[in-house]
């Protein structure tokens, strides 16, 4: 009978550690994939970065990828080498237009 008691017990806090792990590794993702998700305010070519709405800061990218993107677009930031890149995700036409 103490046995199962004590088996009984060890499974639950097993799955409790397994649940309490999962929850926390799936915010961290939805953390880190909204970081890098920023809609574009306002560009700046002459100084080469982008106002974002979620962060309310000025980011910096490279100059080219600044040319093609209009504010309300939908960018990821991919930083390599010292280098900011902006992946367009969605345009403003696109997002507008969505039935979400």
């Amino acid at each position: 009978m103490l046995k199962r008691v004590f088996f009984c017990g060890v499974f639950v806090l097993s799955a409790l550690a397994t649940i309490s792990a999962t929850v926390v590794g799936a915010s961290s993702l939805t953390e880190r994939l909204g970081s890098a998700r920023m809609t574009i305010l306002k560009t700046d070519l002459s100084t080469g970065r982008f106002l974002c709405v979620e962060h309310r800061s000025w980011t910096p990218a490279a100059t080219s990828d600044l040319r093609g993107v209009q504010p309300g677009d939908i960018v990821r930031v991919n930083e390599r080498g010292g280098e900011t890149r902006l992946v367009l995700l969605r345009t403003a036409s696109e997002e507008l237009g969505s039935p979400e």
